[in-house]
């Protein structure tokens, strides 16, 4: 007997592997090119990064050279003006030499001894006393003025409208800086801001305080650093050689970013910061050699990690995709079950075939198994209004429409009910039961349509809002939509009065075909989203209210910045004016929801401004909260009428308080200040002026507060309290009537009057009679 062998048949005998071999391309290249591009990409990105990071490292040490020097010029600055705004060179420095001429320099060596001493960035000091012709010097001594073009320089200086200043002038007779290198002087006229200044002080910066200051950060070999001043001259350079010409030129061509600069055959990174303190622009350069050695280093690693990638790449995807062909192996085996047929095509092709075929099968089940689920009508309904069909055409319609059982030559019309949250609180329903608010307006809704008679569904919007859709055979559509009309404003009052919440109905402009439904379905939904403005428990039209797409509109930031005055002033009651000025602008102007809650939240946006900008603190205790609370509490306002009540209980009125209170401690502070200054002063020829600069008010706004503060006016308080003062002189001291005068600051014809007016008494009957 002949031994017969079984032999297993292997379904790809005949079968091409175009996909395998495509497979491994696509995956070849797909593995590859990425890994050449993030390794391209990482080199470029990192030598950016290197550039961009030392630019900022220049810039932050650019910064704080600057902050250093610019607060040392300021100390400097300040020692001088405080020296000078002294008790002696406040005098009268003309008489006090003539009167006592060797403790005049005396005194003068003292002070400008204390102040080289006190500014070690200071490297000599000299005082120029012009009436004598004479330089004075804490460590040189005196001298006189040598030569003319000395003379005519100084003089030059004593004319200058500025008092005090810097200068970058070579002065001689102030000793030229070591290395040849720029001066930096302090000039300041004495006596300061006098109309004729009698002399001069000037102050010369040590130059090494600003080289090193310049040159204390540099972190690499060739890196240059400058001061140039407004004019672009040099004030100072780390490495003691003039600034490149042009530079400073290209600095203004390239504000606020590093630039590249050639200078001697080196290309440079230059770095700019202007000090906004004395003009001067600080200026660090780096050679792009140095930077671009580290970028060398970096491609020769990203070379070596991209070919290890590459070799690991390619391994992997030959691995991947013989496992991932796998499934495309069984799917064609399974697709192909028990069938003998030659497979001529590749794989997709082969699946290709063999879905199409499927696919017309499940397309004929899913037709008959929608002609059997009437259910989705719903479903139907609502993706149709929402205008999911649009693509359909007009000989798919008809078929469309009768699939679901809805007439698609009849007169339709629809209208959408929604509800809100009652604002006293007397609903049945709580907030968190939308679903079963919903689910029983839908419900009373049917019952309505089915006790009526009419023609219909009732569709979910997922919202919390339903629509009702009607379809009619009529020939007078205008007569049946004034019936529609009807059926929503009842079945508007039937939810309400059950649901015991505000319910509101929105239409669109009439009835219509079922094409155009789409249309008035969106009509209907911008009338219900009107009663933010147009109020809520009515039946809304569209049309009525000029209900409609909303226009572009100017946003009123005059009444925005009028409200943020009035908090500002603590004005309640002119920002609760602003407030309804802005109601009323958004209903009349705006006339669109979201438009109008976008402008509230704007105007939101500026009260909270305000709070920030005055230092003011929203805690809970105000009944504010924070201002993420705010933002949440107005997203859940339903109307413009709550809103303003919102504003006016939450920020308006907090703000107002807390920014009366503040005023009111101020006012506090600075009449205190204002009283004692009087008491202190009264003896003099004191003037309002003089009292409002010590408070720093101007005069009319001191006189004003001074009124509405004290209670009466500045001249009659000083008028009293002198008078009170002189009574008492007179009644406990044995001065002449005079003398009293002299005492409280008035001529003696003056005082007699003045006090007479107040006492009824002369100071003479006044002391006899020991009247109080």
């Amino acid at each position: 007997m002949k031994r017969t062998y079984f032999r297993i048949r292997n379904p790809f005998a005949s079968f091409r592997k175009s996909m395998l071999r495509r497979m491994l391309a696509v995956s070849l290249f797909a593995s590859i090119f990425p890994v050449i591009f993030v390794g391209f990409s990482s080199y470029w990105f990192a030598s950016s990064a290197i550039r961009e990071e030392v630019d900022q490292a220049n810039a932050r040490v650019l910064k704080h050279a600057s902050y250093s020097i610019d607060t040392a010029l300021q100390r400097v600055r300040s020692n001088a003006l405080q020296m000078l705004l002294g008790s002696f060179f406040n005098g009268n420095l003309t008489e006090q030499k003539w009167t006592n001429y060797a403790g005049f320099y005396s005194n003068l060596f003292q002070n400008l001894s204390s102040l080289q001493n006190s500014n070690a960035e200071i490297s000599r000091i000299v005082m120029y006393i012009a009436e004598d012709d004479y330089l004075v010097s804490p460590d040189q001594g005196g001298h006189k003025v040598a030569g003319e073009e000395d003379r005519r320089q100084l003089q030059g200086l004593l004319a200058s409208r500025e008092a005090m200043y810097w200068s970058h002038d070579t002065f001689r007779f102030m000793g030229n800086a070591p290395g040849g290198q720029a001066t930096v002087t302090l000039v300041c006229q004495v006596p300061f801001q006098a109309s004729e200044p009698i002399g001069l002080l000037l102050l010369q910066l040590n130059p090494s305080f600003l080289q090193e200051n310049m040159t204390r950060f540099s972190a690499y070999p060739g890196e240059l650093s400058f001061i140039l001043n407004e004019e672009g001259r040099e004030v100072v350079s780390s490495a003691g050689q003039p600034a490149p010409q042009g530079l400073y030129e290209q600095v203004g061509e390239h504000p606020g970013r590093a630039f590249s600069f050639t200078w001697e055959g080196r290309d440079y990174l230059v770095t700019a910061l202007h000090s906004s303190f004395n003009g001067w622009t600080y200026l660090d350069m780096v050679p792009l050699q140095e930077l671009n050695a580290k970028s060398r280093g970096i491609a020769v690693i990203t070379v070596a990690i991209v070919l290890v990638f590459l070799l690991l790449g390619a391994a992997a995807t030959a691995w991947s995709t013989k496992r991932l062909y796998r499934p495309i192996e069984h799917l064609v085996s399974l697709v192909r079950g028990n069938r003998d047929e030659e497979l001529l095509a590749d794989e997709i092709g082969y699946v290709q075939s063999r879905w199409a075929e499927l696919n017309q099968a499940t397309t004929r089940l899913q037709t008959q198994l929608n002609r059997q689920l009437p259910a989705i009508r719903e479903a139907f309904a609502l993706q149709w209004l929402q205008g999911h069909y649009a693509h359909y055409t007009s000989e798919q319609l008809p078929v469309l429409f009768e699939r679901y059982a809805v007439p698609y030559g009849h007169t339709h019309a629809v209208f959408v009910l929604a509800y809100d949250q009652s604002p006293d609180g007397s609903s049945r329903f709580r907030e968190s039961d939308k679903e079963l608010i919903v689910f029983t307006m839908k419900n009373i809704a049917q019952d309505v349509l089915a006790q009526q008679g009419a023609s219909g569904m009732v569709v979910n919007l997922l919202n919390d809002q339903i629509a009702v859709w009607l379809w009619e055979d009529t020939e007078d559509p205008a007569a049946w939509f004034a019936q529609v009309q009807e059926l929503a404003a009842g079945l508007r009052a039937v939810l309400a009065d059950y649901l015991k919440l505000p319910v509101t109905a929105g239409l669109g402009d009439g009835p219509g075909q079922p094409g155009g439904m789409p249309r008035l379905f969106a009509q209907a939904a911008m009338a219900i989203r009107s009663r933010f403005w147009a109020g809520t428990g009515q039946v809304i039209r569209s049309g009525d209210g000029d209900i409609g797409e909303a226009k572009s509109y100017p946003y009123p930031f005059e009444i925005e910045a009028g409200l943020e005055q009035a908090l500002r002033n603590g004005d309640a009651a002119e920002a609760e004016l602003q407030l309804e000025q802005f109601a009323a602008y958004a209903q009349e102007t705006l006339r669109e929801t979201e438009r109008i809650r976008t402008a509230y939240y704007q105007l939101l946006t500026a009260a909270l401004r305000v709070v920030f900008l005055l230092n003011l603190s929203l805690k809970e205790g105000d009944g504010t909260g924070d201002e993420t609370d705010l933002y949440v509490q107005i997203k859940n306002v339903h109307s413009i009428q709550e809103l303003n009540d919102w504003f006016r209980e939450r920020l308006i009125r907090p703000i107002a308080r807390k920014v009366q209170q503040r005023h009111h401690q101020e006012y506090e502070r600075t009449f205190e200040t204002a009283i004692a200054y009087i008491e202190a002063n009264h003896h003099i020829d004191l003037s309002l002026d003089q009292v409002a600069e010590r408070c720093g008010l101007s005069p009319p706004y001191f006189s004003k507060l001074f009124k509405r503060i004290i209670g009466v006016s500045f001249i009659e308080y000083l008028t009293a309290y002198r008078i009170d003062r002189a009574k008492t002189l007179l009644q406990t001291t044995g001065l002449s009537v005079a003398e009293v005068a002299e005492s409280v600051g008035y001529q003696p014809k003056n005082f007699i009057r003045v006090f007479k007016k107040q006492t009824g008494q002369t100071p003479g009957q006044f002391r006899e009679t020991g009247s109080a």
